[in-house]
């Protein structure tokens, strides 16, 4: 009989299945960390655009097909500008580029701090993500998003 919070699969290696599971949660702490550190990291060496977006041209990207074609921006338009404003303080540029960028610059901090403490800790992944509700924080900044755009769209 396996102990409360071990894994078992039916034939009594709930230590091997412990490591396997433990094996796994550090690997996505590790990707998370990773994506994370990406992002941040290219946002400190992009120099922001003086228009408000076309930065992650500079990483060899096209410009927005959406904004060519319709004269208006997508929801992700000014985001890696704002990004990378907000990684040198400058919170107004950030947020003149794209409102939006402002909470998902906080969420992508926060997401880098909880991989890594999480890769410290050896914390499950989704017990930890559930108790910090990530699935509320992902649907209010998906909301956000599509109300900031909404305005910009109506603006």
């Amino acid at each position: 009989m396996a102990r409360m919070g071990t894994v078992t699969n039916g034939g009594g290696n709930s230590m091997q299945d412990t490591r396997s599971a433990t094996a796994v949660n550090q690997l996505v702490w590790c990707g998370g960390l990773a994506i994370t550190g990406t992002i941040l990291l290219l946002a400190f060496f992009l120099t922001p655009d003086p228009s408000g977006h076309g930065t992650h041209t500079q990483l060899g990207l096209p410009p927005c097909g959406f904004l060519t074609m319709t004269g208006y921006p997508c929801p992700g338009c000014g985001l890696t500008t704002s990004f990378a404003h907000l990684i040198r303080g400058e919170v107004g540029n950030a947020a003149r580029a794209n409102v939006f960028g402002v909470g998902l610059f906080a969420a992508t901090v926060l997401m880098a701090a909880v991989s890594a403490w999480g890769l410290a800790r050896r914390k499950p992944v989704w017990s930890t993500l559930e108790s910090l509700h990530a699935e509320k924080i992902a649907l209010a900044l998906a909301i956000i998003g599509v109300v900031f755009w909404a305005a910009r769209l109506m603006a």
